[in-house]
């Protein structure tokens, strides 16, 4: 079961949730439940083979990539992009340290929306501004039909 789960893991780039990746394992161990699944994941971030990475407030995603990079999450459908930034950025943490806080590691995510979502959002806002000038057209004209009226 440990295998299955690890597989299917491998086999996705878009860091699924353990609900997709129970999905996927079902569909050659019909038997396995998401409690099993949860647990081999958990031993498996346990063991350093695969990498929690927690998305908003309590969305948990599993990445098999263990090479240094960061992250690109979309705001609107919430997927996640494996990004390899320029490493040699400095990141102070001194404070953190004099605070007597112990830093295990720390990476970067950057939000906005995925070219799909980009796309999606600049054809409703486009529709959208079509709509509203239409609007504001056909008041206008409204307005002068009762101005012609009231002489």
């Amino acid at each position: 079961q440990l295998a299955a789960v690890y597989e299917a893991l491998q086999a996705d780039p878009t860091h699924p949730s353990a609900d997709e990746i129970y999905q996927r394992v079902r569909q050659t161990l019909p038997q396995i439940s998401l409690g099993t699944v949860y647990r081999n994941l958990q031993r498996l971030v346990e063991e350093g083979r695969i990498r929690l990475l927690l998305v908003g407030e309590r969305i948990a995603r599993y990445d098999s990539m263990l090479a240094a990079h960061d992250h690109f999450i979309c705001l609107q459908c919430g997927g996640v992009v494996d990004v390899l930034l320029d490493r040699d950025r400095q990141v102070n943490l001194a404070p953190l340290l004099e605070q007597g806080c112990t830093v295990a590691a720390h990476s970067l995510s950057v939000h906005g929306l995925c070219q799909q979502c980009a796309q999606t959002s600049q054809r409703k806002s486009h529709k959208e501004q079509k709509m509203i000038t239409a609007h504001q057209e056909s008041g206008v004209e409204s307005a002068q039909l009762r101005e012609r009226r009231g002489r």
